[in-house]
């Protein structure tokens, strides 16, 4: 007769801490006795990361019971948006990077290697989100030229997207493209974003008024002026400020500072001739 196997102690679904590097990982088991590659291992570990690992030894010193909650994917990339978003609100941006970074490297790797998977569409969602982010970090800390890497590679991703959020994610990355040619002096550029984002923000918001669109309004109107469309500009920072002062009233002191930008453009020499 065959010796029977040794009877594994955990099971498909069961929850584990496993060793991977230097450190402890929760995750769910996915296999047992998984064979690949000609190499065979007791366990395969889903981690709460998404990663796979194999586990060689079914010992306490390599595996054993997890009374951890599960944490699924969507949880832990929805706590980098909190998490990051918040660093870069309070300045923290050699923070903010590191941990984007990570998991934007991460996401990067299960995308090339799970081109099929039912779930890469959310995974290029999260990954063009991070990026973005990332190029904050980067405009915060003056690194342009990677500032304009992430929001390419982000568009790429926007681009080939089918989800519900696809406008409003392809507004924040048009808007950021707008602010990068505008940091690196290219006027034009700059232009071309921001009358690109002007349309993406009245499909999103479906033709009602919002702070964004009038601030987009007011600012792509300067350009224009600067541009030499003098008269589109003045058109488009008289609609922005319209926009604005429905929202928040004549008496708003910022509504006051830009209604006085615009008279001070439209008449070079109207303080001339107050004097």
């Amino acid at each position: 007769t065959c010796l029977s196997k040794k009877k594994l102690r955990f099971e498909v679904g069961d929850r584990v801490e496993c060793l991977v590097g230097d450190g402890w990982m929760t995750g769910i088991i996915k296999e047992t006795d998984y064979f690949e590659n000609s190499r065979m291992a007791p366990y395969q570990v889903e981690l709460d990361t998404g990663d796979d690992v194999f586990v060689n030894l079914d010992r306490d010193s390599h595996i054993k019971e997890s009374s951890a909650p599960l944490v699924c994917r969507g949880e832990i990339n929805g706590m980098v948006h909190v998490m990051s978003k918040m660093m870069i609100y309070n300045q923290q941006y050699g923070t903010a990077e590191k941990m984007l970074q990570e998991r934007v490297t991460l996401i990067r790797s299960k995308i090339k290697s799970n081109v099929q998977h039912k779930h890469v569409n959310s995974w290029r969602v999260d990954l063009s989100n991070f990026l973005c982010y990332l190029s904050e970090v980067h405009q915060a800390t003056g690194s342009l030229h990677e500032m304009r890497a992430a929001l390419d590679e982000a568009l790429e991703l926007i681009e080939i997207s089918q989800d519900k959020s696809k406008s409003h994610r392809l507004l924040n990355v048009t808007a950021k493209l707008a602010t990068h040619a505008a940091l690196t002096s290219d006027k034009y550029a700059a232009l071309l974003f921001s009358e690109e984002a002007i349309i993406l923000a009245r499909e999103t918001t479906g033709g009602h008024d919002s702070f964004r669109l009038g601030l987009m309004m007011f600012q792509c109107g300067k350009l224009n002026v600067a541009c030499d469309d003098r008269e589109r500009g003045l058109e488009q920072m008289s609609e922005g400020l319209e926009i604005l002062t429905r929202l928040y009233g004549r008496d708003n002191k910022h509504i006051k500072l830009m209604a006085e930008d615009h008279l001070k453009t439209a008449n070079p020499n109207f303080l001339e001739g107050e004097e």
